[in-house]
């Protein structure tokens, strides 16, 4: 939640509650691909996964159609010290990595679609842009700010969407309908399509989704059943021009829109509503941008711009009257790079960035007198250079990098007409990136790493800034920006012909400044402060084996151990207390089949499972720990050349715990009310998918 919604939001809902890759592969990189290595562009250039010095995981598009996925919180927790869990609400999903989780500032893990960067603007945000017609998604763990810049600290999410192929037709499409134990009915189509309109020369893809999951929360006081609705409407447009063999343009338009006209997944045990305040929410995204890239031979130069709307309104209804809520970002982002492409023993890459940025908060609430506008503008610029070079005569490649970032906030805040202008403030920060990587023997890697990530502070709120001197509580006029050093020894590893492949790390983080919420007392408005920080350790593995032809073995975990280095006065933090939302263990094991009936026609199936320990809110003492979470989804079906059905079962074991902590109001001398986030119940469903395509003439 932001500062904005710290302040209006937090105080609006307690009054009334009574509260006290690049896109699609082309060239080197596919013809590698066809050979079986899994190539990335992790460090902004194309690689081997097995060679970058990351902990990386990459899922690749068809892998997940496969699958079934249709959100990121069906895959992303299976990169090991990753959790996730889809609220089910126009604010997205909730992204934790390594142990860096919060609701205050700037995205904490960085989010990419395509080459474009998005951010939340004093808020992490992480859109649902459903998983339809994707080239891979890259999950960086650690920090990632010297190429990917603020934001970046836990790792960086990479949404790769397919793109424009220049020689091939495409026409592909996907229905489904499902039933939800305890809800509705579920339906959804999807479909895209390529055409090269001058063969290898220009090429457009569309992409376009909608689906409707019918609710199945109840509100027995109000004697309704299955209020939360949630629609999901995508489209994605790409255009590809390549006027000479060196030059390649890119344009692309996302637009999504989502629904959820009752409230989200928070609910009480047993699928209740909550008896407090639940509104409603959508959001709508608007994101267009473009590229280019030029080969000068031995190097690649790479431009990006782009251009993100994200609005997020929310209303409610209370016993005193209507509440509205409307968030809006507008962020404008330029990136210059130069990138080396030869083989030779040093490869480099060297850019700068720039990002113009305007949010802008509206908080109504007449029967409290809250008529509340605020707005705050950020210009960021930053300069960055990454180096790496192999010894000679040895397998082992040094990396060296550091980005320089400026941030300068201004903003105003507007009380029923009065207006506050808010002192501004700018940020710096230098942030270095040091690795080792030793290669044994072929496709065997093994690192050591030190590298820093950062984020900008924000402003305080001037409502809280103005109480909290009355009520003993200073506060300061801006936050200190946060930043963590995360250190790292891993090894990845592909043995025995590629039947087997290993990765594990072992990491510590110490990130300071974290920023964290007040409370005034005597007020529901909350101000902010920066805290000591907190320590993370954490070990992380996982394996993929396929001991015969068609089955996959995989399994992964992490342990992931993030505290409080220091109590923080005037909250429930005190020395070793749990970073917040952070699941000390998670892990997953997955069991695919595929096997030839025909020579026209394959069966397949699949069995996951995901397992997440109880989350925790140490903030305040009115929360209480979540349930350790098993998920279990299974999928069969068959393949026919260009035509695929398959049966599923998500949440097949009926999981219903709180998915993170437990959130208590208090609503009377005896009454309580006790809500977290929930998984979609059981749900049972069939799919069919065709896909037709060839070279074009």
């Amino acid at each position: 939640m932001s500062v904005r919604l710290v302040s209006h939001v937090a105080l609006v809902w307690a009054a009334v509650m009574s509260t006290p890759v690049v896109a699609q592969e082309e060239g080197p990189a596919a013809d590698a691909a066809n050979d079986g290595d899994i190539i990335v562009t992790a460090r902004k250039r194309e690689e081997r996964a097995i060679d970058v010095p990351i902990a990386v995981t990459a899922i690749s598009g068809a892998t997940l159609e496969k699958r079934g996925a249709r959100n990121l919180a069906d895959f992303l927790q299976e990169a090991p010290g990753v959790g996730i869990y889809d609220g089910g609400s126009a604010l997205g999903t909730k992204i934790t990595i390594r142990g860096i989780s919060t609701s205050l500032g700037a995205n904490e893990n960085g989010f990419y679609l395509d080459d474009l960067p998005f951010t939340g603007v004093t808020v992490p945000l992480s859109p649902d842009v459903r998983s339809w017609d994707l080239d891979r998604v890259e999950i960086l763990r650690g920090p990632q700010g010297t190429l990917f810049g603020e934001g970046s600290m836990g790792g960086t999410v990479r949404i790769l969407t397919r793109g424009a192929d220049l020689d091939n037709w495409e026409a592909k499409a996907q229905g489904m309908v499902s039933d939800t134990k305890g809800g509705g009915t579920n339906g959804g189509a999807k479909g895209a399509f390529n055409a090269p309109i001058i063969p290898g020369v220009l090429a457009v893809r569309v992409a376009g989704t909608h689906e409707r999951y019918q609710g199945w929360i109840d509100n027995s006081d109000a004697g309704t059943t299955n209020v939360n609705d949630q629609t999901y409407d995508t489209f994605r447009a790409k255009a590809r021009f390549d006027p000479t063999d060196r030059l390649s343009f890119t344009g692309s338009y996302w637009w999504s829109k989502s629904d959820f006209p009752e409230g989200g997944s928070n609910a009480r045990d047993g699928a209740q509503q909550s008896r407090s305040t639940v509104p409603s929410s959508k959001s709508r995204m608007e994101l267009y941008g473009g590229t280019a890239r030029y080969d000068l031979g031995g190097a690649e130069l790479f431009y990006s711009y782009s251009h993100l709307d994200f609005g997020v309104p929310q209303q409610g209804a209370s016993p005193f009257g209507s509440i509205d809520v409307n968030i809006d970002i507008a962020v404008d982002a330029h990136e210059l790079r130069l990138a080396s492409t030869g083989d030779g023993p040093l490869k480099w890459t060297v850019g700068g960035y720039a990002r113009n940025s305007q949010r802008n908060d509206t908080v109504k609430f007449p029967a409290f007198g809250v008529d509340n506008d605020a707005e705050l503008r950020t210009r960021a610029r930053a300069l960055f250079g990454e180096a790496t070079y192999t010894l000679p005569g040895a397998p082992i490649d040094l990396t060296a990098g550091l980005r320089y970032f400026e941030d300068r906030l201004r903003g105003f805040e507007a009380n029923s007409g009065v207006v506050t202008d808010q002192p501004g403030n700018t940020y710096h920060s230098w942030n270095p990136r040091f690795s080792v990587a030793w290669h044994p023997v072929e496709n065997t890697t093994i690192y050591a790493s030190a590298a820093k990530g950062f984020r900008s502070g924000q402003l305080q709120p001037t409502v809280p800034l103005t109480l909290g001197p009355i009520y003993g509580v200073n506060l300061p006029a801006a936050l200190s920006q946060d930043s963590i050093w995360t250190y790292e020894v891993g090894a990845k590893a592909d043995l025995w012909g590629r039947r087997l492949t290993l990765e594990g790390a072992v990491f510590y983080s110490d990130w300071k400044d974290v920023a964290v919420r007040i409370p005034i007392p005597g007020t529901s408005f909350n101000g902010l402060i920066n805290s000591d920080g907190t320590r993370t350790k954490g070990v992380e593995l996982s394996l993929v084996a396929q001991p015969v032809k068609g089955l996959s073995l995989s399994a992964g975990g992490a342990y992931v151990d993030a505290e409080y280095v220091g109590a923080v006065d005037g909250t429930a933090i005190v020395k070793g207390s749990a970073v917040d939302d952070v699941a000390k263990f998670t892990a997953n094991a997955a069991i695919d089949y595929s096997t030839a009936i025909t020579d026209t026609l394959q069966a397949f199936g699949r069995i996951g499972w995901q397992h997440s320990s109880p989350r925790r809110n140490s903030s305040y003492s009115y929360f209480l720990p979540g349930d350790t979470i098993d998920r279990v989804d299974a999928r069969i079906g068959f393949d026919f050349e260009r035509f695929t059905v398959a049966f599923f079962a998500d949440n097949l074991t009926n999981e219903g715990g709180a998915t993170s902590y437990r959130s208590v109001e208090q609503l009377s001398a005896t009454e309580f009310d006790i809500t977290s986030n929930r998984l979609r119940p059981r749900t049972v469903g069939i799919e069919a998918s065709f896909d037709f395509g060839g070279p074009a003439r």
